[in-house]
């Protein structure tokens, strides 16, 4: 690999909407600056600020590290490369890192478990190396490529990843089923969509900004105490939610999230 005052080659397999996002990321990162990017994506004809190949084995040679981007279906079609020492860092769910090995014809994989947010910036990037042998410097390097997608962190074992995927990967689900039928209850109250899409945007952006100013001091628990009074409106809001049943729902679910994620991945590794 390149050394990090010389310009390192960046593959990305794969030009979907996470592929774009981490081209584009990485392209206006200060690391971007000693970044040479080789794209191989079916379809594409022309892009601007990379070279394109038509193959994996044409990305792998002039590439020292390489995003795979494409999705599992498409991976498992792919002819198995010649043995090579690049690095792969893959972001497909459910394919696991020894099946990544007998395609791309390498033993240091990377797997990557991103969700939505990282197409702008603010991901939770959790990430597991396994066996992968790799230098210091190379480590370095991949974590301030990382860094252009939001907070990553690196987890102890690759089975972390699914627990990721039913927290933060379906997180934005979540996060949008409650915001949705906060913007449906606004409207119900007689405000116009628009209104109620900026004042809900706003309260969440809000809470969120407020409870990073004082976390050091209030859990979200007490944060609920400091606004509800007694016999108060937030008060006979929580009571109609049942908030320890909430709570209990809520543990189901994501329970329920990691068992298929776990299924997923054990999905033709067997």
């Amino acid at each position: 690999m390149a050394k990090n005052n010389k310009q390192t080659n960046l593959g990305i397999f794969g030009l979907g909407n996470m592929g774009q996002a981490i081209f584009k990321l990485l392209r206006k990162s200060r690391t971007g600056k000693k970044l040479n990017f080789n794209i191989c994506s079916i379809g594409l004809k022309k892009i601007n600020g990379a070279i394109l190949l038509d193959s994996l084995d044409q990305l792998i040679k002039p590439s020292d590290i390489i995003f795979l981007c494409l999705k599992p279906q498409d991976f498992y079609k792919l002819k198995p490369a010649a043995p090579n020492h690049k690095i792969f860092i893959s972001i497909m769910a459910g394919v696991n890192i020894k099946k990544i090995k007998k395609i791309v014809g390498s033993p240091k994989v990377i797997r990557v478990m991103p969700n939505l947010p990282l197409q702008v910036g603010h991901g939770v990037i959790a990430w597991y190396a396994g066996a992968a042998k790799l230098a210091q410097s190379q480590f370095s390097l991949i974590k301030k490529l990382f860094s252009s997608f939001g907070y990553n962190f690196k987890v102890k074992t690759e089975a972390d990843l699914d627990k990721i995927t039913a927290l933060s990967g379906s997180g934005p689900a979540y996060v949008f089923l409650f915001m949705d039928a906060l913007m449906q209850s606004a409207v119900t109250l007689g405000f116009s969509k628009e209104q109620a899409e900026t004042m809900i945007f706003e309260l969440l952006t809000g809470s969120l900004k407020y409870y990073q100013s004082v976390k050091k001091l209030y859990t979200p628990g007490q944060l609920i105490n400091l606004v509800k009074s007694k016999k108060g409106t937030t008060e006979a809001a929580l009571n109609k939610l049942n908030v320890k049943k909430f709570n209990q729902q809520w543990h189901l679910a994501i329970s329920a999230a990691y068992k298929r994620a776990k299924e997923i991945s054990n999905y033709g590794h067997k």
